[in-house]
């Protein structure tokens, strides 16, 4: 049996628009994966955050999950990476398209 602990948890990103001293923050759930053992994981967090223990009963389910949860954690993080960009470009938030005229 294969398990894998996840856990969510909410990340702040933080970022200054260009000629702003004010510290902004986009705010963004994300799961993660726990590496060590449950009793590791209750030890440091106690039962402050919880946690799901999933289970697979091969070792290619087991992989696949982690790959899913890891793609969907790092397509959560570029776009939140994105939206910065694009605001701290422009200096406010931009939704549209750009378009080349070269």
């Amino acid at each position: 049996m294969f398990e894998v602990i996840t856990y969510d948890e909410e990340v702040e990103f933080k970022y200054t628009l260009p000629d702003e001293d004010k510290e902004r923050t986009i705010e963004c759930e994300l799961t993660f994966i726990w590496e060590d053992s449950l009793e590791k994981f209750i030890e440091k967090h106690g039962d402050k955050i919880p946690y799901k223990v999933n289970s697979f009963k091969y070792e290619n389910q087991y992989k696949f999950f982690i790959h899913q949860v890891e793609s969907r954690t790092d397509d959560a993080i570029e776009e939140v990476q994105e939206e910065i960009a694009n605001k701290t470009k422009f200096g406010f938030e931009f939704s549209g398209q750009l378009h080349n005229d070269d």
